[in-house]
């Protein structure tokens, strides 16, 4: 156990920060959400033991073998059998929190979803992998792509690509179809060539009882 808040002490400590979107909890609270490992209230998933200590997902991942409770050492499960701690998984969700774009209040388990869409979230442009630069707001999104060279490309390029895309969907229908034909030929060749071989000594009986007839006429 020591050794294992040794290295929370290394990892978190006093020096620690917190993220920018999340205001950081205070007094009991805080103590009770912390993990015991690298002392921060972390979000995502929370396991525990079957004590019912908890500590975050990302510290029980880094546990080396034997697995063991930073808290009370006992034995852990695979990682892949983690309990988890949906209450103190919820308790983390509730706590408050700030869009870092446009500084919304709202909650931890919310804030990712909002800053995804949120209208003050820099945007690249739909071009940028051909090689824009620009990156903005949403409003200005539109009116910039209605001028960009490269946005311009892509809208002319994107019949073309898609009459591509159709065309190869169709050669590999047809591919698909030609497959049982192709084996069928092979087997007509292989069936022809049996038949040959077995033509051969008939049509040498025939020249030979030819010859024959001709022997007797003359």
């Amino acid at each position: 156990r020591d050794r294992e808040r040794g290295r929370a002490v290394s990892r978190g400590g006093a020096n620690r920060q917190v993220c920018p979107r999340h205001k950081a909890p205070s007094g009991m609270a805080a103590q009770r959400l912390e993990c015991p490992v690298c002392l921060e209230v972390q979000d995502g998933q929370q396991h525990q033991c079957r004590e019912g200590h908890v500590f975050c997902a990302s510290c029980d991942s880094s546990l080396r073998a034997p697995r063991r409770c930073p808290e009370c050492r006992m034995a852990l499960g695979p990682l892949s059998q983690a309990i988890r701690s949906r209450s103190h998984e919820e308790r983390i969700g509730a706590l408050p929190a700030a869009c870092s774009h446009c500084g919304l209040a709202t909650t931890r388990g919310d804030v990712a979803a909002h800053e995804q869409g949120c209208p003050q979230r820099p945007r690249a442009c739909s071009a940028a992998e051909a090689g824009c630069a620009w990156s903005g707001l949403l409003a200005d999104k539109a009116a910039h792509e209605a001028t960009c060279p490269f946005a311009v490309c892509q809208r002319m390029m994107a019949p073309l690509r898609a009459q591509v895309a159709a065309q190869g969907a169709e050669n590999e229908r047809l591919q698909a179809q030609m497959a049982p034909l192709q084996t069928e030929v092979v087997e007509l060749r292989a069936e022809n060539s049996r038949l040959q071989a077995q033509l051969a000594p008939l049509q040498a009986q025939l020249a030979a009882q030819g010859a024959e007839n001709s022997q007797l006429r003359a």
